[in-house]
């Protein structure tokens, strides 16, 4: 039912003898179903899935109300007669517009978009965009949409296990893992580093307006990268919590980035499989001295 309601809420009627078009719940008068632009006489309506036809076709207008029509009610009457009067009915049958669409036909990708775009968090189109593997991307969208399994929200599952993060004991929350934990302040700032560019501050941030203004091209190019290193972290994260694993350092978290966007490469044009590579290279070697300097040795990349 909610699937119905949301496919007519899109469509508009081109009236024709009236016979297939509700009356008071289709939209086939101004922008919005009558019943949405009267709403005191629809509520007070004996017939609410009344068509068209029915009502128009007799003399005086085929409606009955439930109480009488005094103040309010009846001037919304008044107006709504004044507009019926221009309304004639024709022996052609009804017709449906679709009117996400500038040809009027219904397409899956249309109502997909509008429902995306209206909805009170960022459409994120970008996540079907990236060049990365299907199941990244659906694993991006259970980040955005804050359903993945982290400890927080396997606790309201009675997940009885410890709670805490893996990598620094703090309560683990989606934004903690991914942007507020000391290891991700830290391949966070390497990427700031190695690219200039700032990170986000949330997950609202991270999925709408982060890279607004960033050159088009160097911002597929970076969404790449955040989409194998948030992978990378999700995958340590599940080695400490759950493959007992002691300990995973920074490096690690990197190489395993930086493996997944040389694999990941190849499903991007041949002109951007350089740059890709390249930045592999670059954000490497900013890690490796940003270890260097804090006695780390190259070889810990492969934690053996």
């Amino acid at each position: 039912m909610r699937t119905k309601t949301a496919f007519f809420n899109r469509t508009r009627f081109i009236i024709g003898n009236g016979g297939n078009t509700r009356f008071w719940e289709d939209t086939w008068l101004g922008p919005q179903p009558l019943a949405l632009q009267y709403p005191q006489l629809y509520n007070i309506a004996q017939r609410k899935q009344t068509s068209v036809a029915t009502v128009l076709r007799h003399i005086p207008l085929n409606i009955q109300f439930r109480r009488a029509l005094f103040g309010n009610r009846w001037v919304s009457w008044l107006h709504l007669v004044r507009r019926l009067m221009d309304i004639n009915l024709s022996d052609l049958p009804d017709t449906i517009r679709w009117k996400l669409t500038t040809n009027g036909t219904f397409s899956v990708k249309s109502m997909y978009e509008h429902i995306i775009n209206t909805l009170p968090i960022p459409k994120s189109m970008h996540i079907w965009k990236v060049k990365v593997p299907l199941k990244i991307k659906i694993f991006m969208w259970f980040v955005h949409k804050g359903v993945i399994l982290t400890k927080d929200n396997l606790a309201k599952r009675n997940w009885k296990g410890n709670k805490r993060c893996s990598f620094c004991q703090t309560h683990e929350t989606i934004k903690h893992l991914f942007l507020e934990c000391p290891m991700a302040k830290l391949l966070w700032r390497s990427l700031q580093i190695s690219f200039n560019i700032e990170p986000p501050t949330s997950i609202h941030m991270l999925f709408g307006t982060w890279l607004n203004g960033v050159n088009v091209l160097f911002a597929k190019l970076i969404r790449v990268g955040t989409c194998a290193m948030r992978w990378a972290i999700w995958n340590c994260r599940n080695d400490l919590a759950f493959n007992r694993l002691n300990y995973i350092n920074f490096l690690q978290v990197i190489f395993r980035a930086t493996a997944s966007i040389r694999t990941w490469s190849l499903l991007t044009p041949m002109e951007t499989r350089e740059p890709l590579v390249t930045g592999c290279v670059r954000w490497e070697m900013v890690a490796q001295v940003i270890f260097n300097r804090y006695g780390w040795r190259h070889a810990n990349r492969i934690g053996l």
